[in-house]
């Protein structure tokens, strides 16, 4: 979907006003008019900043997303185990509480993943209910019950550091080329290079050179696969982590450098992804010589959907003169693979010292 933002008009943007009104969040005195306005930006934004989500006051794909899921309230739907997964509010405060009475549901990602159903049914078996993992409205309750006696939600605290405890490579590790076939991501004018294009060719020279008992890619050729068709990858190959490499670009052309990003949504993190991103963030723009831009929590869909530590890599910006050179090297794409290899086998060893420079 296009993004929605300030001066757009219709019906798109009368749904979004809708949806944003739902939620409480203030729409001034003109309300639903369908004109996204100062005042609509300024709600779009103030969700934003409450979901950790990156605040532009626009309501693109993954915002609106947000937007959507948020209006599930707990106990007004049955939730189930399915493909694609039950996602939503209601689904983001069921793991909360089965978090915080000990009933491990994986990542707080608000979505009824396999390993939330497994929660669902321990405390069905504990609390003497039917454990067919089926939650509604009376499991709700029964669940407040006993969440009401805790101290409050939190998220677990990671013992190993954001360190894997066992071999890293003894399984599998997932290559996500990002975009392919129609979706083109980002093309570079005049030149013939896109997004899609580059992100592949670092694909497919990372998986020659991964030391992993086996790597697996999302696709290996210029085809569309969707998101949930990547995450269902990941999760059923019982693959250790995800690298999804993307290409940054922006309509300023002095955006520049190197930026990593790991699974982070309403207070809980990716301990592991967090860890692994920064030693890839630092591998990679050592390699370049580029501005070293960060690691940051995102909600992006492969970051969320899948149930294992994942980073997504944006080695740097096809929109930058400058960096556009560098990306039309014919050895740029060895040169970004070996840098996240090198850093994965140092992340692997707890090469602290690595990252502490």
């Amino acid at each position: 979907m296009r993004a929605l933002r300030r001066g757009d008009r219709g019906r798109e943007v009368v749904d979004l006003q809708t949806r944003l009104l739902s939620l409480g969040l203030d729409l001034g005195n003109r309300g639903i008019d369908g004109v996204f306005g100062p005042q609509t930006e300024l709600a779009v934004k103030t969700f934003q900043q409450g979901m950790g989500l990156l605040v532009d006051g626009s309501a693109g794909e993954i915002t609106y997303q947000e937007i959507y899921e948020a209006g599930y309230r707990p106990g007004g739907r049955l939730i189930y185990l399915r493909q694609p997964p039950d996602r939503g509010a209601d689904v983001t405060e069921l793991q909360r509480m089965l978090n915080d009475l000990g009933f491990d549901p994986g990542a707080v990602n608000g979505l009824f993943d396999e390993r939330t159903a497994r929660a669902v049914k321990e405390f069905q078996f504990n609390a003497g209910l039917i454990p067919d993992g089926v939650v509604d409205d009376e499991f709700f309750k029964t669940l407040r019950t006993y969440a009401a006696q805790t101290l409050g939600t939190h998220q677990l605290p990671d013992k190993n550091g954001g360190y894997f405890t066992g071999d890293l490579f003894s399984g599998a590790i997932v290559v996500d080329a990002a975009h392919g076939g129609r979706d083109t991501g980002y093309v570079v004018p005049a030149s013939g290079i896109t997004e899609a294009g580059l992100n592949l060719a670092v694909a497919h020279e990372l998986a020659q050179i991964l030391p992993a008992r086996e790597v697996l890619l999302t696709r290996n050729e210029d085809e569309e696969v969707s998101h949930y068709d990547r995450a269902y990858l990941a999760n059923s190959s019982g693959a250790k982590m995800v690298i999804s490499i993307h290409h940054g670009h922006h309509e300023n052309p002095n955006a520049e450098g190197t930026a990593s990003f790991y699974f982070s949504r309403l207070g809980y993190q990716s301990h592991r992804g967090n860890m692994a991103a920064a030693y890839m963030q630092k591998g990679v723009s050592r390699a370049l010589g580029t501005r070293d831009v960060g690691e940051f929590g995102r909600s992006y869909n492969i970051l969320r959907e899948t149930s294992i530590p994942a980073v997504l890599l944006e080695p740097l910006y096809l929109s930058n003169t400058r960096e556009l050179d560098l990306a039309s090297d014919p050895y740029y794409p060895a040169t970004v693979a070996e840098a996240i290899a090198g850093a994965l086998e140092l992340y692997a060893g707890r090469d602290a010292a690595f990252i502490a420079v």
